[in-house]
C-alpha cells in the first residue's frame, strides 16, 4: 500500500472506478445490481472505502458496524433469507469475479 503507484490509485476514485468497470464480470454484477452501481458512482462512499483500505482501525470499525447491522437484520422475520439472497446475488458473484473462482462454471 505504500508504493507510489498504489497510493496514486487509492487517491483517485475515478481511476479506481474505471479499473473496476474494466472487468467484464464486475461490470455484469454492477449492471444486474443498481445499488452497487449507485455505490460505485458515489464519490463519498468510494472515498470512504478507499480510506478504510488504507487504515486498519477504520476497517475494523466498519466491519464491526456491518456485523452489528447484519445481526439486526438477521433477527427480524425473514431477515436470514434476505441476507442469503443478497449473498447469492451480490457477494458470491463478486467473489467469483475477483478470484480465480470466476472460471469455475457457476
Amino acid at each position: 500500500m505504500n508504493m507510489p503507484a498504489i497510493q496514486n490509485l487509492m487517491n483517485n476514485p475515478d481511476l479506481m472506478r474505471n479499473l473496476i468497470m474494466s472487468n467484464p464480470q464486475m461490470r455484469e454484477i454492477i449492471d444486474r445490481n443498481p445499488d452497487l452501481a449507485h455505490i460505485l458512482n458515489d464519490p463519498g462512499t468510494l472515498r470512504q472505502t478507499l480510506d478504510a483500505a488504507r487504515n486498519p482501525e477504520l476497517m475494523r470499525e466498519m466491519m464491526r458496524n456491518t456485523d452489528r447491522a447484519m445481526s439486526n437484520i438477521e433477527s427480524s422475520p425473514e431477515g436470514f433469507n434476505m441476507l442469503r439472497r443478497m449473498y447469492e446475488t451480490v457477494q458470491e458473484p463478486f467473489l467469483n469475479a475477483t478470484t480465480m473462482g470466476g472460471d469455475s462454471g457457476n
